[in-house]
């Protein structure tokens, strides 16, 4: 189902800030590979919130400015999380800034996930029927085949 994907990658952006945030290393360069892997993980979720999920919600009008609000808000967390992962990869990166940006990645991204828990989540729940959420879980899926 649809909420099991969404949960999954709040609970693997989550994992990845934990690794990243309590990582021994001190720079970007040895932090590379773990914004790689959240830039990944939240280009392939933004993008399934775009594409599968928020035009479905879209049908339950009702809502449209948190959901335009969402919309915003993950365009703007993946734009800081892919600038973060192209800084760790830039081998000649001298300014080594990582934990300042990271924190001001990490509330970014805490409001962004508790929106989706609960507004995301009680419309999909509360709002839609089953054909709508059955529609939104094969377009995600056939997105995450990819």
């Amino acid at each position: 189902m649809i909420l099991d994907i969404i949960l999954s990658d709040h609970k693997a952006g989550r994992d990845l800030f934990s690794l990243a945030g309590n990582s021994v290393f001190e720079g970007y360069a040895e932090r590379a590979d773990l914004f790689e892997r959240f830039d990944r993980l939240w280009t392939a979720h933004a993008d399934m919130m775009d594409e599968a999920v928020l035009p479905v919600l879209a049908e339950v009008a009702h809502r449209a400015e948190p959901l335009e609000e969402i919309r915003t808000g993950q365009r703007e967390l993946r734009e800081m999380i892919a600038s973060l992962a192209a800084r760790a990869a830039d081998n000649s990166n001298e300014n080594d800034q990582w934990f300042a940006d990271f924190h001001r990645l990490k509330p970014l991204f805490e409001r962004q996930v508790d929106r989706e828990d609960t507004l995301v989540a009680s419309m999909i729940q509360q709002d839609l029927k089953p054909d709508q959420i059955a529609r939104m879980t094969v377009t995600a899926r056939g997105m995450r085949e990819k």
